[in-house]
């Protein structure tokens, strides 16, 4: 079975290529790390070591997994930090957040030569991946080394259970080289016993993303410095797109051209979940008969009336800005972004219809009457333009959304508590 899984790996990366290539996901720096071919230099800082290997897939696992790091390395002082991501964007937070003593790397494809290339190279002590990240033939190859593997921040989308149904018992078999699923939610706990993971391995302890949306928050010097650069002036109200995907720019442009027959000064901030989608989000915008102007531009106050953000790492600082916050991913069927990053700024947040990969998040929101729900750009429109027309209703559901943030917070602790026995015992 595992045979089969690697001729598939093979034969659907192969397929991959030509359009990764077209999109320009490929080639990219990290290339020869992912066939498990990592510098010298990294090297020796690991020498003598036994570091815990994180793995958080792209931008919003990276950021989740900042607290976390930050408790290890209390907990662990004398090792360096191991952190590995598969995309640019991911990679480039690894590097930020592991810092001159750690090592950031890309995640070695799923194939033997790869993986135990990457495994002889970190000599982990324990391989931690944060949120669904299972890759069989890493867990494989973990197993066979004694190697403990955690499943930190754990969820199973809706989409992710139905196909792990469909394989089941290969799925079970997969699950047993785990040992240890700290899950977000009850439902996440109840996915994964029914995909096979034994049930006395699996534990709730809520999401990471509620702790990192309150520790990632930009000062008030970094806030006023970025108005100042892009000429906000104070009192301009400001709409910020986060993590938008195609399909969804245009509807939010033609609600942005719609606030503005009310309120001129209006500007709006579109942050693409995928920065190679910046040329494309700008001419989209354009074609609405919007100013453009990207972050990496010099601005000027007469110059945009939308603001594209081409650079990782600064949607918390953009949201700092925000009169109202849109949150990409939802208008169209993806399944939504994290909310939780302009929640806990205290932001009214406003999401379409589709925000399964964070249902949980969303129905908390909701409950509290933190956030609104709308299906299509006139209501997105409406919603908005009531915040903007009663700034105190604004700052009740912003005021409300922050609250929901503290009070749910907690998970780091409780997965470094979690963890302390197999740490403990791999010393």
């Amino acid at each position: 079975m595992h045979f089969l899984y690697e001729l598939l790996f093979i034969l659907g990366y192969l397929a991959y290529i030509p359009g990764a290539i077209l999109r320009k996901r490929l080639p990219h720096p990290g290339w020869t790390m992912r066939l498990g071919r990592y510098p010298a230099s990294l090297k020796q800082r690991l020498v003598g070591k036994r570091p815990v290997w994180v793995h958080a897939v792209s931008v919003g696992e990276m950021l989740a997994a900042k607290p976390l790091l930050a408790a290890l390395a209390n907990k662990l002082p004398d090792e360096p930090a191991v952190l590995s991501s598969i995309t640019p964007g991911g990679f480039g937070l690894a590097q930020q957040h592991v810092g001159e003593q750690g090592v950031a790397l890309y995640w070695p494809m799923d194939l033997r030569p790869c993986v135990k290339s990457a495994f002889d190279w970190i000599q982990p002590r324990m391989l931690l991946l944060i949120e669904a990240e299972f890759w069989p033939t890493v867990l494989r190859e973990a197993g066979r080394r004694q190697i403990p593997v955690v499943v930190a921040n754990g969820r199973v989308s809706e989409r992710a259970y139905r196909r792990g149904l469909l394989v089941r018992p290969w799925m079970g078999g997969m699950l047993r080289n785990v040992q240890l699923f700290l899950m977000q939610s009850e439902r996440d706990a109840q996915r994964i016993r029914a995909l096979g993971a034994p049930p006395e391995r699996v534990r709730v302890v809520g999401s990471l993303k509620w702790d990192a949306s309150i520790r990632m928050q930009p000062t008030p010097d970094a806030i006023r410095q970025m108005a100042e650069r892009i000429a906000l002036a104070q009192g301009t109200p400001v709409v910020v797109a986060g993590s938008t995907h195609r399909g969804e720019e245009a509807a939010i442009a033609q609600a942005a051209i719609g606030l503005r027959k009310r309120w001129p000064s209006l500007r709006l901030i579109v942050a693409p979940r995928h920065l190679e989608r910046v040329a494309e989000v700008e001419a989209t915008v354009r074609q609405q008969g919007l100013k453009t102007l990207r972050w990496s531009q010099t601005p000027s106050a007469a110059t945009w009336d939308v603001l594209i953000v081409d650079t990782f790492g600064l949607l918390p600082s953009f949201y700092a800005l925000a009169s109202a916050v849109f949150i990409g991913g939802s208008l169209i069927p993806h399944g939504g972004q994290n909310p939780l990053e302009a929640a806990g700024l205290g932001k009214p947040v406003v999401f379409g219809p589709s925000m399964e990969n964070f249902s949980d998040i969303a129905a908390s929101l909701e409950e509290a009457s933190a956030c609104r729900r709308v299906s299509d750009a006139s209501e997105l429109e409406t919603v908005i333009g009531g915040w903007l027309s009663d700034p105190a209703a604004a700052d009740t559901a912003g005021g409300r959304a922050r609250a929901l943030v503290e009070r749910s917070m907690g998970a780091t602790q409780r997965t470094v508590e979690a963890l302390a026995p197999l740490l403990a015992s791999n010393t």
